[in-house]
């Protein structure tokens, strides 16, 4: 996403920062596959407003009387994302509560908004909380920690790797299966077969000697005669 920056907040704001925030958040929802390769080159809007603008906003839209951290806006532009309105001195005390730097505050916040923006809201119910939440504290984990993250993904991609060996493995162990009930089939049946044509001959010995004992018999009746 490409940023256009916007600051009537009374407040210095560093741009470099915010355009560094928003290609690593780009950059990591594209590789979760939350962001789409259409919406991953649309420009994002970034307006920073005082308090007093800030809660006007919020009690217009949201009919919430006091500043919020942002505010999101659908874009009917087609190559906009969306806008994300901004009150610095909100997200500046939030920094505190939260236990993080300033500057990561704004970047957890900017992340918010992208999300709401990519169609994801905590207030529909506790599912879509506990999944837009989940999922804006791990991108935000390895926006801070990159190495950690690297760790992480490298992990998951030995663990996939073993996964798939021992699915071959398995599928091997199948095929060598197979193999040897073929073999043992085949054995049975040389094995029953062996038995059949014994069989057949005792049968055909059995015959033979029936009919050279008829013989015999037939040749000393005639002889008695």
């Amino acid at each position: 996403m490409k940023p256009t920056i916007i600051n009537d907040s009374g407040m210095e704001i560093s741009e470099e920062l915010m355009e560094k925030w928003v290609q690593g958040i780009t950059a990591e929802l594209f590789r979760k596959k939350v962001l789409n390769s259409e919406n991953k080159d649309k420009e994002l809007g970034l307006v920073f407003l005082g308090e007093n603008d800030a809660k006007k906003l919020n009690w217009n839209y949201r009919c919430k009387d006091y500043p919020t951290d942002i505010l999101s806006f659908d874009s009917e532009d087609p190559t906009t994302l969306g806008e994300l309105v901004l009150c610095p001195q909100v997200i500046i005390r939030q920094a505190k509560d939260h236990g993080i730097s300033q500057e990561e505050e704004f970047g957890y916040t900017i992340l918010h908004g992208v999300l709401h923006l990519l169609g994801y809201d905590h207030e529909k119910s506790k599912e879509n909380e506990a999944l837009m939440m989940g999922l804006q504290d791990e991108v935000f984990e390895n926006l801070r920690n990159p190495k950690k993250a690297s760790v992480k993904n490298k992990e998951k991609t030995s663990k996939t790797v073993e996964a798939v060996k021992e699915l071959v493995k398995s599928q091997e162990n199948k095929k060598v299966i197979k193999i040897e009930l073929k073999k043992t089939q085949k054995h049975k049946t040389k094995v029953l077969i062996k038995e059949a044509k014994s069989a057949s001959k005792k049968v055909v010995k059995a015959a033979v000697v029936k009919v050279k004992d008829k013989k015999t018999k037939a040749t000393v009746k005639n002889k008695k005669k």
